[in-house]
């Protein structure tokens, strides 16, 4: 049996009561739902009377009453009420009859009590029969069925409590505002957002809160919700503090009663906005860094459009970056071979979502450009690639230098094939006759001795000149010869060499003469320039005929010294010319005397010449002469 005091009942309806009351206030008034249930709370109540003695017996019933619990009348007339109606065998706790015989007044209470399973509840009036001489003779008690009533308060406060919960629960704050601005309502996180507390809050307007400064004017806003219900903008809410917050506003028109009530959902963009700053600066560091690569960027969609380019364009292939945009490379007029090419690259991409890399050349104004390309794949929400972010970079350079090398190893390869002959060569003359001195000196005449020295002599100077000429290279070519320019007299430098090679003259009787114009001094390194000068004469010496002449001349033309040396000898061929000064040739051939070189000098010159800055050239013909030019800076 469900039990309930008469005093705890009274205080529980007066707080549902106000609770309902509170309820209507804050949400019927604005949606008219409390009054609707109120309405169905009245229909659903039903008069119940009754009428017992002074002594608690039941003397009368109305047919709403018998109804109520399902009896007879025969049942009921006679017992004591508190058995008849709630199954109880003493009197009700919260029974205030007593206190109606006493005062002789009517009085009312709240009775609850258990039926059919079911808590039932009952406001009760209680009116006492007074007789003549002034006593209490009857009582007639009126019971209302107020289970409904008291019902829809409970559920009216949970849906208030459901709504309520829902809103505190989202992320979003909320308020409700009239078209005044006046809040009428508001979640807790809005004043927490601001600062406030919920007394201060209270006090406070939309107004007051917002910054129309960075938004649209509290009115404007108003007009434009005249023809639709809802509206979404951005503003800026002002803390208690006066700082600002950027948030993101969506107000709800709700007519009620032909008054306007605006809910109003608010987001907190401080987190968002700070995002979009950060990828603002993010994004403008990346635009700086692109558009200032040496690459070229690109971005394609999968017709081969370019979507984007950087401004790497214009150096490398001299187009204006923004020709390039919603155009593919057929339409920009690249070969179509070469379209083709990045066409089918790009579909590899875009059907297996791998990054690609690959290397193609084409002619860019008449010059072959060489590049890596990068194809990245780009992807979509739904992860199947969108795009594709292309990089080139210009790889020109680097091709060069690996061609190069891959020349100068099969050039050295060869020079020292034909170095390793040359070596050999003299030795291959020198073993026999010295084979044959060790077994036959002794019967040898004098004759026969002189002319195999003669050939020994004439071996080991050839082999002695090319190692030397050898290990100069050598030192030229790993560092190991160092460039010490200083101030040189060029004459005396050919003075000296002519000495040198005075005994060579004399014997194929050659006249050398030497020119100068001035004393002409040169900015080179000292060794080197005498080794040029060495090789020159020694060449010059070795093809000319017997009684030829070689002229030397020194000059100064366009601020450089030029130093020729020029023979009447047999002269080069133009074939054998364009071998001159190369390693991988190695020309040589026998002089007027069946002289032997070492196909080096040549080489050295042009090494020693260009390392200090200056040229060197030949000028020949067969049977005429030959005539070696050298340059080098004039010392200041």
């Amino acid at each position: 049996m469900y039990k309930e005091s008469s005093e705890h009942l009274r205080i529980r309806i007066k707080e549902l009561e106000a609770e309902l009351k509170s309820v209507k206030q804050s949400f019927g008034a604005k949606s008219g739902l409390v009054k609707h249930l109120l309405r169905n709370a009245k229909s659903q109540t039903q008069e119940y009377l009754s009428v017992i003695d002074t002594n608690f017996t039941v003397v009368e019933v109305n047919r709403n009453r018998l109804n109520q619990i399902g009896k007879k009348r025969s049942e009921i007339i006679g017992e004591k009420c508190h058995k008849v109606f709630y199954d109880l065998d003493d009197v009700c706790e919260e029974c205030v009859v007593k206190e109606v015989i006493k005062a002789k007044k009517s009085d009312r209470f709240l009775k609850s009590f258990e039926f059919n399973n079911t808590i039932k509840f009952e406001e009760k009036t209680i009116s006492p029969i007074v007789n003549e001489e002034g006593l209490v003779e009857r009582l007639v008690i009126e019971s209302k069925d107020i289970t409904g009533y008291y019902q829809l308060v409970d559920k009216v406060g949970q849906r208030e409590e459901f709504f309520k919960n829902i809103f505190e629960s989202a992320g979003d704050a909320f308020l409700i505002h009239d078209s005044k601005g006046n809040i009428l309502d508001f979640g807790s996180k809005l004043p927490v957002l601001l600062g406030y507390n919920e007394l201060e809050f209270r006090n406070l307007s939309v107004h007051e809160i917002d910054d129309p400064e960075k938004s649209m004017e509290f009115s404007i806003r108003q007009q434009q919700m005249k023809d639709k219900d809802h509206l979404l903008f951005e503003t800026e809410l002002i803390k208690k503090t006066g700082e600002r917050i950027p948030v993101e506003v969506s107000a709800t028109l709700i007519p009620l009663h032909g008054q306007r009530i605006f809910f109003v959902s608010i987001r907190n963009l401080e987190k968002r906005k700070k995002a979009e700053e950060n990828l603002k600066v993010s994004e403008k560091r990346f635009r700086t860094l692109v558009e200032n690569a040496p690459d070229l960027i690109m971005r394609f969609d999968k017709e081969y459009k370019h979507l984007f380019v950087n401004s790497a364009t214009k150096p490398l292939l001299n187009i204006e970056p923004e020709e390039f945009i919603g155009k593919t490379h057929e339409d920009l007029g690249f070969p179509e071979h070469m379209c083709k090419f990045w066409e089918e690259e790009m579909n590899k991409v875009f059907e297996t979502s791998e990054l690609s890399v690959v290397e193609f050349s084409f002619h860019i104004d008449g010059e072959e450009k060489y590049f890596d390309w990068q194809l990245i794949p780009e992807f979509d929400e739904n992860g199947n690639t969108e795009t594709i972010m292309a990089v080139a970079r210009d790889i020109t350079a680097r091709k060069l230098n690996e061609k190069a090398l891959e020349e100068a190893v099969k050039t050295k390869d060869k020079f020292f094939s034909i170095i390793a002959h040359d070596l050999k060569n003299p030795f291959n003359a020198m073993l026999p006759i010295v084979h044959i001195l060790k077994e036959n000196h002794a019967d040898m005449q004098r004759e026969q001795l002189t002319e195999m020295i003669n050939l020994i002599d004439s071996s080991v100077k050839q082999e002695y000149s090319l190692l030397k000429n050898l290990l100069e290279w050598a030192r030229a070519q790993t560092g190991g010869l160092k460039l010490k320019p200083e101030k040189i007299k060029v004459r005396e430098l050919v003075d000296s060499n002519l000495l040198l090679h005075r005994a060579k003259a004399e014997s194929k009787r050659i006249e050398v003469k030497v020119q100068e114009s001035t004393q002409i001094d040169v900015l080179a390194d000292k060794y080197m320039t005498e080794t040029v000068i060495r090789n020159l004469l020694s060449n010059a010496l070795k093809f000319t005929n017997i009684g030829g002449i070689i002229n030397v001349n020194i000059a100064e033309m366009n601020g450089d010294i030029y130093c020729s040396i020029q023979d009447n000898g047999i002269g080069i061929s133009i074939e054998n010319q364009e071998k001159l000064f190369r390693i991988d040739t190695n020309y040589n051939r026998l002089g007027t005397q069946d002289e032997t070189g070492t196909g080096l000098g040549l080489i050295l010159c042009k090494e020693f010449v260009e390392k200090n800055g200056g040229t060197i050239a030949v000028e020949s013909e067969v049977g005429v002469g030959s005539n070696f030019t050298f340059s080098l800076p004039k010392a200041p």
